[in-house]
């Protein structure tokens, strides 16, 4: 326990503290040029999937987006630059990450920094005891393993080329690995996003992960991923309504009102930022192409892409000020951010 416990807090430092702090801080007032890095960020592992979920830009194969996998030299060229700011990395974003060869060598690495990472990962793949180990054996924080379905037949309603058994497999065989190496350190969750196709099988979903032994987080689901920002609330339900729960606890969406059912303050542009597989920085997770790069951290450092007109500008329209440079933010803004 104790041992876990100093994993836990051997991230923190008192700069990373600062910055952690100071986003919260120079948000609230309103500061647009910020005396610090983010704590918090997303390192796109690669955008390379082996399925074809239908509201992920990725799974329709939209080729607005340069597809490839980040390099171990990459990833270290950024966690040189500014992993002593940094508490989190989410190694991840659209793509499945067990893809990319280098994804262990890089989490360890970030782990030797004594930097925390996550993945979120459809575990549809195949993987031997060896492959399982060396997982385990990374430290990753938290691996989160999208499932969503108990039944083979609902799995593939959603998780398109998938095999609901090899997931159910895989996650056992993770489970097992975690408990004869030891590692309580590492958090296995079974991730069961709610559309109109599975709500029916949630309980079976919790009794299901009460028998494995994993936790299980109900989510609600999104529209179109790729779409969601550049688009009002209106079209995205007149699209993707279909795959919406009925149950009102489960949907994003006020299906009466045609809009979301909170209203999103966003925050990203002075607490995280995103860093895609070939360099390019963006706002956030929800930005598919690098059409919408901010800078590439190949020819620039972060330091200077932070604080740099698209940002500054950025910062300026989502805190209602006039600014000239017009960004992807700007366009999510006059859709009312529909990004949840």
């Amino acid at each position: 326990m104790l041992k876990d416990l100093w994993r836990h807090l051997r991230i923190y430092s008192t700069r990373k503290l600062y910055n952690l702090v100071m986003g919260k801080i120079q948000f609230s007032i309103g500061s647009t040029h910020l005396y610090y890095h983010p704590a918090k960020i997303t390192i796109e592992s690669g955008n390379i999937c082996n399925l074809r979920c239908p509201l992920c830009p990725t799974g329709q194969k939209d080729s607005s987006a340069r597809k490839g996998l980040l390099s171990f030299l990459d990833f270290k060229r950024v966690i040189d630059e500014i992993g002593n700011d940094l508490l989190l990395i989410r190694l991840y974003n659209w793509g499945e990450p067990l893809l990319n060869k280098e994804l262990i060598k890089m989490v360890e690495y970030a782990d030797q920094k004594r930097i925390a990472v996550k993945i979120s990962t459809n575990l549809d793949l195949p993987i031997d005891d060896t492959q399982a180990e060396s997982v385990i054996k990374a430290n990753l924080q938290k691996i989160y393993i999208s499932c969503d379905g108990a039944s083979s037949s609902t799995y593939l309603t959603y998780h398109i080329d998938g095999d609901f058994n090899r997931v159910m497999s895989n996650m056992k065989l993770l489970l097992k690995k975690k408990k004869q190496l030891g590692n309580s350190y590492t958090e296995l969750i079974w991730l069961f996003h709610v559309f109109s196709h599975n709500e029916h099988e949630i309980e079976t979903a919790r009794a299901m992960a009460k028998e494995i032994g994993i936790k299980l987080t109900i989510n609600k689901i999104r529209t179109d991923m790729g779409k969601e920002i550049f688009e009002t609330a209106e079209k995205s339900l007149e699209r993707d309504s279909k795959w919406l729960p009925e149950n009102p606890e489960y949907n994003t969406f006020d299906m009466t009102e045609k809009k979301p059912r909170r209203k999103f303050n966003c925050h990203l542009l002075w607490t995280e930022t995103v860093i895609n597989w070939d360099g390019n920085i963006l706002p956030c997770c929800s930005v598919y192409s690098e059409t919408h790069s901010f800078g590439n951290i190949k020819e620039d450092s972060f330091k200077n892409i932070w604080n740099n007109t698209k940002y500054l500008s950025a910062r300026k329209e989502v805190l209602g000020r006039k600014n000239s440079t017009k960004t992807v933010c700007h366009t999510c803004k006059a859709n009312d951010y529909l990004y949840i």
